[in-house]
């Protein structure tokens, strides 16, 4: 007879437990502010509203999945609510009047790659497990690259990590979900569907042509 084998669960995702009645608005004003920030015009519009008002609730909302895929065409938000998302958690507590600072890393999926072929391994590692993390650009990065002689996917590593541990994620990218089973194959996707709730922006660009 085998003995049964007990898996200790880790503690739930981050959740933003501050002020979280005035969630909604706080974080308009941060996409607004990173709006300005990039020298554009902020735009209210209905996608915006829903946007907003769909990424506050995953973040105050500690039932949801650890991660937030954020995708669809170029130019129309997504980075900037990511930055915002960060900006938010920021103000709220890394500052001298919190007890308990927290700040959101960031890092581009290209600039993971780099990191791994640099051999970089206290970074990678500080990216991997760091209890905030943003993904940028997910699916404009090499598949795989080559780290002490072995062929590994530095993308793929850092979500089977943080996949385990139930560790803050959000991503952004270009790619649909059908592109993600194409790029990373069935094992990575079925994962990948059980990490992340997905936001679709399916709104214009906003750049100006």
């Amino acid at each position: 007879m085998k003995a049964k084998v007990s898996r200790n669960r880790v503690a739930a995702r981050f959740k933003i437990d501050r002020y979280t009645n005035d969630i909604p608005e706080l974080l308009r004003i941060c996409y607004e502010a990173e709006v300005e920030r990039r020298g554009r015009r902020f735009i209210d519009d209905a996608e915006t509203k829903t946007h907003i008002q769909k990424v506050a609730k995953w973040l105050v909302d500690g039932n949801t999945k650890a991660g937030l895929f954020l995708y669809g065409g170029v130019g129309n938000g997504k980075t900037t609510m990511a930055k915002a998302t960060a900006q938010l958690i920021t103000h709220l507590y890394d500052s001298a009047y919190s007890d308990e600072r927290k700040t959101v890393i960031t890092v581009s999926a290209l600039e993971l790659a780099d990191i791994a072929k640099q051999e970089d391994g206290a970074r990678f590692a500080r990216i991997k497990n760091a209890e905030l993390l943003h993904i940028d650009d997910v699916g404009c990065e090499p598949t795989s690259v080559k780290v002490w002689g072995n062929e590994i996917s530095p993308l793929v590593e850092v979500l089977y990590h943080r996949y385990d541990r139930l560790l803050y994620t959000v991503i952004t990218s270009n790619l649909y979900e059908e592109d993600i089973l194409k790029r990373y194959g069935d094992r990575v996707a079925d994962r990948f569907y059980e990490m992340f709730d997905l936001l679709s922006f399916e709104n214009k660009s906003y750049r100006p042509r």
